[in-house]
């Protein structure tokens, strides 16, 4: 990927950051007439607005604000009071934008609010620009938390499951029905396959995917459920007294099979907390919220999933 993920905002003056190829962003007495978007933070204006080619500085700087890096893939940096997330992106994808936008207009659980989005396809990558949530992540507060509050935290985040899954679909597929995102669930790519390039699987209905894995796995899936599918620690925002506040990282939610719910926290290493003795907590103390909501777990269904597909890594 050129240039890479992790040099996809980069500062190029005090109060001015360049957004990809496509946009700026900068701080501004009052927002201009060609702003695409503008917000207050701390007394300031920030606006964005399309880039020109007089966007330029001696300082190039795009370590300047990132607070994350994952790999080849996916960066977030901290301006303005929001986040600006960037990953990448491939042809065919749903923007995780319009999936929050679908969350909040069809259920009570709580997201954030959505300030722009855009595709870069110069770039292959996506931006989103999401007001920043006030707390800490679960992950940040699980040390303090009593028992009855980590309990409370896993019975809710259950209950937010239930309610989405109440949305179901007859194919595996995003909302929009696009492809979905979960690495766990889909095959390798070929080795020919850039790394930075995102896997994706489906959209798939039940003899599709029956076709996609096996006959050994046929008549087990009819329906597909609304799930969020990354529900680790570090993607729950928590107020100061240990109630949610937000759900972060929508961007491999979509319709599953209903064992997918349960199974999910058991596999991926995303579930586990950091920096303490006891990393599987969260995800064994959300499995049995599930299971309490009708949502068991199943890792010999599991297991035939990732057999079929290859997959050697459980």
């Amino acid at each position: 990927m050129n240039p890479r993920i992790e040099d996809s905002v980069t500062r190029v003056g005090p109060d001015c950051w360049l957004l990809g190829s496509l946009y700026v962003c900068e701080v501004t007495n009052t927002a201009t007439s060609n702003a695409v978007t503008s917000w207050m933070h701390d007394g300031k204006t920030y606006q964005i607005r399309k880039s020109s080619e007089d966007d330029s500085g001696l300082s190039n700087d795009s370590a300047a604000d990132r607070i994350h890096h994952a790999g080849t893939s996916a960066a977030v940096w901290n301006i303005g009071g929001t986040f600006i997330k960037v990953k990448a992106w491939r042809s065919g994808m749903q923007r995780e934008s319009d999936t929050i936008h679908f969350v909040k207009s069809t259920s009570s659980v709580p997201v954030p609010e959505v300030v722009f989005s855009w595709v870069d396809v110069d770039w292959n990558r996506s931006f989103l620009i999401l007001e920043a949530l006030k707390g800490q992540t679960l992950d940040h507060a699980w040390k303090t938390l009593s028992t009855n509050q980590r309990t409370q935290v896993a019975d809710t985040v259950a209950q937010y499951c239930k309610e989405l899954a109440c949305g179901t679909s007859e194919r595996l597929m995003t909302e929009k029905g696009s492809s979905l995102q979960d690495q766990f669930l889909t095959r390798h790519p070929p080795d020919a396959e850039p790394s930075w390039k995102p896997w994706t699987l489906g959209p798939y209905s039940s003899h599709q995917l029956e076709d996609y894995l096996s006959e050994s796995l046929e008549g087990q899936f009819d329906l597909f459920y609304f799930y969020h599918a990354d529900l680790g620690p570090s993607n729950i925002i928590l107020s100061g007294d240990g109630s949610i506040v937000g759900i972060l990282d929508w961007e491999s939610a979509a319709y599953y099979p209903k064992f997918w719910l349960g199974t999910k926290p058991l596999v991926s290493a995303g579930f586990f907390l950091q920096g303490t003795g006891e990393r599987r907590a969260w995800a064994t103390l959300l499995v049995e919220s599930l299971e309490r909501e009708g949502f068991p777990t199943d890792m010999q269904l599991y297991r035939k999933w990732a057999k079929a597909i290859g997959n050697d890594w459980i």
